[in-house]
């Protein structure tokens, strides 16, 4: 089992219960409990080796100790405290003293429950910053005809820490002509498939490409501005960019690096893979929208099969089927702080001929607004799941 480790405070024992330290422990284990995970009290060395310090305010008189300590972390500071002995009020002075410094802080208190509820909320968004502050973006190829997803590099370091660099697409092009991929098990898995083989075998070639581009350059994650492999190698880069997303790696099409940034944040907060789509029809009246591309992460539907690029009629793409189950629809751009966090209903996957391969619609938790009047450009980045609540403290953070 994983382990927080926590810093433990009190007030001096001279004025404090003997009993303190016995029913700390007792708190820590029922917490422990609700969280699904260790909660130990340890040397501030290790807390404040975490993405997420935690301060255990365990009584009255631990705000001197606190305010010895305080700056070896970065805000925000979390306090968890108890329903007793004076925690809760030690904790409001630490506050106070907070705020008179333009710091950050929250108190953690209520229930073991709710306290674990809000813990994982802030490790997640810890974790997932401590992450991106040190990822590296390789953008093969500029957005091209679209005017308004492209992101200022530098913006986006300063705000995230996340490094963008920009490759020329000749680069990926003569990667792929050294031909070769590795095998795993879903590149078996796609050969199994009903298929042209040797178009097959073309567009798995530029994911090997890729994948040895990532390597050499330590890259966490890549856009490509894919149509332009349409002329230059004939066939398309759906099928990369579906298995790079299953395994962890977001990958984004067009050269749009919004969509790209936005899939690092989404990936990084949920561990889930990340449909990027466009917004092809929406329904105002009933606020659901038709989501449609023609690549999506091979490890999120249910069903797929493959089939050629819409636009083009040649590569391969993917075309889904998905259970109906709760989805979150997600965007944002460089500055970390304009962004968009929806709650949606997968009402069904979909085979219109009319649209991209693989289509879902989706009703929508706030309705169509957004979409209507002040979207993030075109591309919008759906997971499976309501990550809402994770998604608005990162950006609350990031504010």
């Amino acid at each position: 089992m994983d382990e927080l480790k926590v810093k433990f405070l009190m007030g001096p024992a001279e004025c404090n219960d003997r009993n303190i330290p016995s029913y700390s422990d007792e708190f820590l284990k029922e917490l422990s409990d609700a969280l699904g995970e260790k909660v130990v009290c340890a040397e501030m060395n290790e807390v404040k080796s975490q993405a997420l310090p935690v301060y255990f305010i365990a009584s009255g008189g631990a705000e001197r100790g606190f305010e010895d300590i305080y700056e070896q972390t970065e805000e925000p500071y979390i306090l968890l405290t108890t329903p007793a002995y004076n925690s809760l009020a030690a904790s409001m002075e630490i506050m106070g003293f907070l705020q008179e410094h333009q710091l950050k802080g929250e108190i953690l208190h209520g229930s073991a429950k709710a306290i674990a509820k809000r813990l994982a909320v802030l490790k997640r968004v810890a974790e997932a910053k401590e992450k991106l502050a040190h990822a590296k973006l390789g953008c093969f190829g500029e957005p091209g005809g679209l005017i308004a997803s492209n992101s200022d590099f530098e913006t986006l370091k300063r705000a995230s820490g996340m490094e963008a660099i920009l490759f020329g697409l000749e680069e990926l092009v003569d990667e792929y002509h050294k031909g070769g991929y590795l095998e795993n098990q879903y590149t078996e898995e796609l050969k199994k498939k009903s298929f042209n083989i040797e178009e097959t075998e073309k567009a798995l070639n530029v994911y090997g490409a890729l994948k040895r581009l990532i390597e050499k350059y330590n890259l966490s994650g890549v856009t490509v501005k894919c149509f332009d492999l349409l002329d230059m190698i004939h066939t398309t880069g759906c099928l990369a960019l579906a298995l790079l997303n299953a395994e962890g790696i977001p990958a984004a099409c067009e050269g749009d690096q919004k969509s790209l940034v936005s899939m690092m944040v989404l990936n990084a907060l949920t561990q889930e893979s990340g449909f990027m789509a466009n917004p092809s029809c929406m329904d105002p009246e009933k606020g659901e929208i038709i989501f449609a591309h023609c690549t999506l992460p091979i490890d999120m539907p249910d069903e797929y099969s493959l089939t050629t690029h819409f636009e083009s009629g040649i590569g391969v793409a993917v075309a889904s089927d998905i259970k109906a189950q709760p989805m979150t629809i997600f965007k944002c751009d460089e500055t970390m702080r304009r962004y968009y966090a929806g709650r949606a209903d997968l009402v069904e996957t979909m085979h219109r001929e009319d649209l991209c391969r693989s289509q879902m619609k989706l009703s929508l938790e706030d309705g169509t607004e957004y979409f209507a009047n002040a979207p993030i450009s075109n591309h919008h980045i759906i997971c499976k799941g309501d990550w809402k609540e994770v998604i608005d403290e990162y950006f609350r953070q990031m504010g």
